[in-house]
């Protein structure tokens, strides 16, 4: 979710010279229109964010990411963890994030050491780049909004826990996404026959900005709002009763798994606010000094947007002392295993 995706530049190697100080941005990796500037607006915004800093950067939130979403795996695989609804999402997310992640910096890498360029090879490699390039921007937001959803369930309707929040229908719901999200992308597979119709044009901008930015972060916004409200009755609710408890509005469970939904919105919506600046600017053919900012500040959305694909394990370990028992149980068991498996 960024200026076009996260991880992609705003670059294309499909350049067009213009005589108004602009070079135009032909539609490639999924851009429908983007300007690069030769003038300097004045210098604001007096940096530039571009460069192997940013690389570097990416690089290390990569290399943290992934193994937190290994660890959060293995934690969630915990046997008192394994039979709630909840750690089926946080799978499906780590896996998700890890490929997201991993795809992400192999192609920002391509483009700043000029690597030769997987999509070039054939056809087919194409389909499959592309693919890779989509499904994971797509599905990681809606997991987490099946995740949001599931402790939507939980607190705001506990009586229904038991029919809606089982281990069976978040495994159904997160296929059915999977499945969704490989249908959808089908068509943008046509890409790679260099086949840019309008309709085809406007079908990527529906998936890209509104499919996979803007409406997973409302319903997510909607979902956290009723939840938190319906938290912070039940504290209140509590709190009439249990006068002299030290902390009578703790929430060790639940607090933990609602700031994965809360952090996430957070990390989301500056890639939202992006995305809906550029496709205004575009539908408008207008507003191209707001184009070349947001081109500038894409860097910084960028590292923001990584964040989201790495921060679960550590939001929990972070936020709960259970989930840090859990992990060093674990990580313990596996010392263990190790020691008895070595030969003597």
């Amino acid at each position: 979710m960024s200026t076009p995706s996260p991880f992609w530049s705003n670059q294309t190697s499909n350049f067009t010279e213009r005589d108004d100080g602009f070079d135009e941005v032909g539609f490639g990796k999924g851009d429908f229109k983007m300007y690069h500037d030769n003038s300097t607006l004045n210098g604001w915004p007096y940096f530039n964010l571009h460069g192997y800093a940013h690389w570097a950067i990416i690089l290390s939130i990569v290399i943290a990411g992934t193994i937190g979403n290994i660890m959060l795996f293995i934690m969630v695989s915990d046997s008192k963890l394994a039979s709630l609804s909840y750690t089926v999402y946080l799978k499906f997310m780590a896996f998700c994030d890890c490929l997201a992640l991993i795809v992400g910096m192999y192609l920002q890498t391509e483009e700043y050491f000029n690597l030769p360029k997987l999509a070039n090879m054939s056809n087919t490699i194409i389909k499959i780049v592309i693919g890779f390039e989509f499904l994971p921007t797509f599905l990681s937001p809606w997991l987490v909004v099946g995740f949001t959803l599931d402790r939507f369930v939980c607190v705001c309707f506990p009586l229904k826990r038991e029919i809606f929040c089982t281990r069976k229908k978040a495994i159904a719901v997160c296929s059915c996404m999977v499945a969704a999200t490989i249908v959808l992308v089908i068509p943008i597979l046509d890409i790679s026959e260099l086949v840019m119709s309008d309709n085809l044009v406007y079908y990527i901008i529906v998936f890209r900005m509104v499919l996979s930015s803007t409406l997973p972060c409302i319903i997510i916004l909607v979902l956290n709002i009723f939840i938190t409200v319906r938290i912070k009755r039940g504290n209140e609710f509590r709190s009439t009763f249990i006068r002299h408890s030290a902390n009578p509005t703790k929430d060790s469970s639940t607090r933990p798994l609602v700031l994965i939904s809360v952090l996430a919105f957070v990390t989301l919506l500056p890639m939202s606010v992006s995305d809906i600046i550029n496709l205004v600017s575009y539908l408008l053919e207008a507003g191209r000094e707001v184009v070349i900012i947001t081109d500038r500040l894409w860097p910084a959305l960028n590292i923001i947007y990584s964040l989201n694909l790495g921060q679960n394990f550590f939001i929990l370990i972070g936020s709960s002392q259970n989930y840090r028992q859990i992990i060093k149980r674990k990580l313990r068991c596996f010392t263990v295993k190790g020691r008895q498996t070595r030969p003597n």
